[in-house]
This record gives structure tokens, C-alpha cells and sequence, in this order.
């Protein structure tokens, strides 16, 4: 099946191509710069794949949460491509593939990104399946929280820092460190909505953006209030 998976949540574009037997995968450092480079670098996938853009079969895009405007930008993209093969395309929380390939740690899985001003967007997982709310949190409100759980694994962007406030600030063992996917998991993105896809065929999928907070902009006009409503 050929799939495309999208990831603009963050400075760190990541993009995934599976096609048959063969998976190519790429993440790279833009900063603020989707705009210019993500379709660039889907028609260089797609061009090594040697594969046309009517031969996708599935589109997956990342829902955030992240950058306000990464996230209109690559899921502008994706509703772009998918209406010019045509296929389906499905959307899908970015904490959600942060998480995924840990589904058979046995304890809690807490993956974090930055989301500016000492906050993390962050949730938490037992082997696979979401346990909390999607989070708009301070670091030390997180970590307090979590001493009610006996084995954590902590990944994302701000994973080191929160396990250096819980060596701290806290006397406990069991919180385990990962720091190889500090922003974006591309693969596991193509991988659950492969699995959606496949569960549930081809029906309307959420498409909605994932905002856990007001944008800049809006903090800016408003006032810091606004983001705490």
C-alpha cells in the first residue's frame, strides 16, 4: 500500500513514504520555513519511490498539537494532495506517534513537546492506549503529577528536562529516558493511520487541527489571561 505521512507540528519536518516493501523516511530541521520546503521534499520521495502522486493510496497528516502555522500549512498540503490523486486522508494527534512505538513498555509513556513559555503539550499512555487528556502543562505541574506512577518512560523534544526536574525535585526510581525522537516519528504517524485505515475503511476521518492553547498572536492582544481560560 503506498502511504504518506506528514508531520509540520514542529521546526523539524518529518515526512514518511511506504511503498510495498519499501519505506523511505526522512526529518529535517526547517524552522519556520514548511512553507517553502515540504512540498519539495514530498516530490523527492516520491520521485525515489518511483511512484506517481495518483498512485498514493492513503495520506496521513499530523494534527498537533505544535506550531499554529506549521500545522495549517501541512495539513493544507495534504488535503491538497489527497483531493489531486484522489485518496483518503486521515489526521492524527503527533503525541499519539510519539508515543506509538513504545505501545509494549510496561508502565506509562509521557511523550512531551515544547510548546514555549515553560509549557509542554504532553499525554499519557499504557501500552498503546491514550490514559489522559491532551495537555497544556508547566513542566513542574507535570512532574508533580506524576508521582502517583511507578514507571515512566519520558520522550520528545522535552523529555531530558522534565526527568531532570524529577531527579530534583524527587526521590524515586523507575523513569526511564529516551532521547532518540526528541521531535517528530514520521513512521509511526504512516503506521496508525495505516491501521485505522485498515480497521475502519475509508470514512471521514477528524481533520481539525489540534489546539491546546491560544496562538501568539492572540496571547499577544489579549493578554497571557487568554491562555489559561
Amino acid at each position: 500500500m503506498n502511504v504518506l505521512a506528514i508531520d509540520t507540528a514542529t521546526e523539524v519536518l518529518g515526512i514518511a513514504l511506504s511503498t510495498g516493501g519499501e519505506r523511505r523516511v526522512t526529518t529535517v530541521r526547517i524552522g519556520l520555513k514548511h512553507s517553502e520546503t515540504l512540498l519539495p521534499w514530498i516530490k523527492l520521495l516520491i520521485e525515489d519511490s518511483r511512484i506517481q502522486l495518483d498512485d498514493l493510496q492513503l495520506i496521513v497528516c499530523s494534527l498537533g498539537p505544535g506550531s499554529f502555522t506549521g500545522l495549517r500549512i501541512g495539513l493544507a498540503a495534504a488535503k491538497g494532495l489527497a483531493a489531486g490523486s484522489p485518496c483518503p486522508l486521515i489526521g492524527i494527534p503527533g503525541l499519539d506517534a510519539l508515543a506509538f512505538r513504545y505501545r509494549s513498555f510496561r508502565g506509562v509513556v509521557i511523550p512531551l513537546s515544547d510548546a514555549r513559555r515553560n509549557m509542554v503539550y504532553a499525554a499519557l499512555y499504557r501500552q498503546g492506549e491514550r490514559i489522559s487528556d491532551y495537555l497544556h502543562i508547566p513542566l513542574t505541574r507535570l512532574a508533580l503529577d506524576l508521582q502517583e506512577f511507578d514507571n515512566l518512560l519520558l520522550t520528545g523534544s522535552e523529555a531530558e528536562v522534565l526527568a531532570r526536574i524529577i531527579a530534583e525535585e524527587q526521590s524515586r526510581e523507575g523513569v526511564t529516558l529516551d532521547r532518540g525522537l526528541p521531535f517528530t516519528d514520521p513512521e509511526s504517524l504512516l503506521e496508525i493511520g495505516k491501521e485505522l485505515f485498515d480497521r475502519k475503511g475509508n470514512i471521514q476521518y477528524n481533520l481539525e487541527p489540534l489546539y491546546l492553547r491560544k496562538s501568539e498572536a492572540e496571547i499577544k492582544l489579549y493578554g497571557e489571561a487568554l491562555n489559561h481560560e
